[in-house]
């Protein structure tokens, strides 16, 4: 944890836990308010549905923007930006009035979809190759916080405190996160452009490495599974075994836990991180597989936890391993258009696995979720070794 006492990154660390924590007490009190105002759940899939159309144009823009330009800026922007559309919510009143949740729901998910790859982008540019993997682990340890101390926390918030308390709250994150932000070096403005690079598509990818788009590919796999996996969280807690908020709670408070866990073992790895990330896939699908048919809310809990502390080592090494090989003043695209791609197809997976419950029971749709990671990955791992095998002729 030296990195939070002398490195850069620790400012962006904290900012990360207070955008993440403030961001799960909004979503959770939006959601609340959706639901009260309409009684639609129509309304409310509608309302998680939107969030994900930002990212198609919007994070390919900010990766381009962050090659280009002083990171800190962007992110401090970003942040400053989205206060007040969190403040907008307390406009809302009555249903007439819920034009202006979607329009806020809308904005704050294009500051979301603009931060990502800025981001991404930054901790590339802050770290060197020697502690990558820590900071990406201490990224999903981050995920782990906010899981954990947001879902839960924003919950009993909102229920003690009422809605308009986790509105004002978000909005005080984002500018919490921007003063912490503040404190990152000043680089400067040209540090990552690639000089004459048009940045037309064909210009920006060519010449990358094979690895890199295998993995780019295992985040879309990757994608693939969570999309199916999110929806079903709630299923799993709250109808198949009966347990409502509670479960609810539980099975988040348990993905929290691994990601927590993870960051303990992702520090310590050392290399073959491409190698590692293809390897969790299929610990991580067939851990999708068991979930779905898991007997007792107790047993799934744990395995919850398995399927995130995987997921998290995952993530931190496919990360790692594309920070280390794509070229500096590449980072903001690459990163760009994975974050665009991956947003929308979870966010048709998931409108698609809304469907497929309507006609076929939560524990099947779980298994062949798990079952499209494991064939997915299964091909990647064939396609791999041939064209390996194929370049050695």
């Amino acid at each position: 944890m030296n990195l939070l006492k002398n490195h850069p990154y620790r400012h962006l660390f904290y900012s990360g836990i207070v955008n993440g924590i403030g961001d799960r007490f909004s979503q959770v009190a939006v959601l609340t308010l959706v639901l009260h105002l309409t009684g639609s759940g129509l309304a409310v899939g509608a309302a998680l549905g939107v969030r994900f159309f930002p990212f198609l144009v919007l994070s390919p823009l900010g990766g381009r923007l962050a090659d280009h330009l002083n990171k800190k800026y962007l992110l401090m922007a970003t942040d400053l930006l989205r206060i007040p559309f969190a403040l907008s919510f307390l406009l809302v009143d009555s249903e007439e009035d819920l034009w202006i949740v979607f329009i806020g729901i809308v904005a704050l998910s294009c500051g979301e979809a603009f931060y990502l790859p800025v981001r991404k982008t930054t901790i590339a540019s802050l770290a060197d190759d020697s502690i990558l993997i820590k900071v990406n682990g201490m990224e999903q340890l981050i995920l782990g916080i906010v899981l954990i101390g947001g879902s839960i926390t924003g919950g009993a918030v909102a229920y003690v405190f009422g809605n308009d308390i986790a509105f004002l709250l978000n909005a005080g994150s984002f500018l919490a996160a921007a003063i912490l932000v503040r404190k990152l070096p000043t680089s400067s403005q040209s540090q990552n452009h690639i000089k004459g690079e048009p940045g037309s598509l064909d210009r920006v990818y060519k010449g990358l490495s094979f690895l890199v788009f295998v993995a780019v590919a295992l985040q879309f796999i990757t994608a693939t599974m969570d999309g199916v996996f999110n929806v079903l969280i709630s299923v799993y807690g709250a109808a198949t075994f009966n347990m409502d908020e509670l479960g609810v709670g539980l099975l988040y408070g348990s993905l929290g836990t691994g990601l927590v866990f993870s960051f303990l073992l992702a520090g310590r790895l050392k290399k073959n991180f491409l190698f590692i990330g293809m390897i969790t896939i299929f610990i991580e699908s067939t851990l999708q597989m068991a979930a779905s048919q898991a007997a007792n809310l107790v047993l799934l809990s744990i395995i919850f936890i398995g399927i995130s502390f995987i997921g998290g080592i995952g993530g931190a090494s496919i990360d790692t391993f594309i920070m280390q090989k794509v070229p500096e003043g590449r980072h903001g695209r690459v990163f760009g258009l994975v974050e665009a791609v991956t947003n929308i197809q979870m966010g048709v997976i998931m409108f698609a696995t809304g469907l497929a419950l309507e006609s076929f029971p939560e524990r099947n749709v779980g298994l062949i979720g798990g079952l499209t990671g494991l064939i997915g990955g299964s091909v990647l791992w064939i396609a791999y070794g041939l064209i390996l095998f194929m370049k050695k002729k």
